[in-house]
């Protein structure tokens, strides 16, 4: 055995040693979900949002998420101004690049000519269609966690819910 494998072999048992040292013994079961990739990983550009740490010793973090596959509009209300779609998505993992993608997507091909509210539970869509001094405490939370997106005027894009922080986008900007 050459010295350089010997000592790659003492350095390998070495780490084994130290780790199990640090073992309790206990198991710990995660139950978790996320959509979250904590190394570099090739993914598809249109539904996946990377971010790099502005600690340099960090990995970058990529969200990923998912094309919309489909919808179905629920209910639609026309005023003088236009017409309002209410759509409902299927549940799924998404980011606020893939909202975006879908209702510029929906206002690029006539879909939207107006207005539309974007949710992924058809209850929120009846609860949002109340008046707001109607509606319980258990109506706003299920707007809050289920309504994605509003299209105004057929130009900007506002974020709600659990993407109530990204910015409102402009449509064909």
């Amino acid at each position: 055995m050459t010295s350089s494998r010997a000592l790659r072999l003492s350095l390998v048992l070495a780490l084994l040693l130290a780790i199990s040292a640090c073992d309790d013994g206990e198991t710990t079961e995660l139950s978790t979900t996320s959509s979250l990739i904590s190394s570099a990983t090739t993914v598809d550009a249109e539904a996946s949002t990377t971010t790099t740490p502005t600690d340099a010793s960090a990995a970058p973090t990529t969200l990923v998420g998912e094309s919309v596959s489909g919808y179905e509009v629920v209910a639609r209300v026309s005023d003088p101004a236009g017409e309002t779609l209410f759509i409902v998505i299927p549940p799924g993992a998404y980011t606020d690049v893939d909202m975006e993608n879908f209702t510029v997507g929906l206002v690029d091909d006539g879909t939207v000519t107006y207005g539309a509210e974007i949710f992924d539970d058809a209850a929120a869509v009846d609860a949002f269609r109340k008046p707001e001094a109607e509606r319980t405490e258990a109506e706003t939370q299920l707007i809050q966690e289920h309504h994605f997106a509003s299209v105004q005027n057929a130009g900007v894009v506002v974020f709600q819910g659990p993407f109530a922080e990204s910015p409102d986008v402009i449509i064909g900007s």
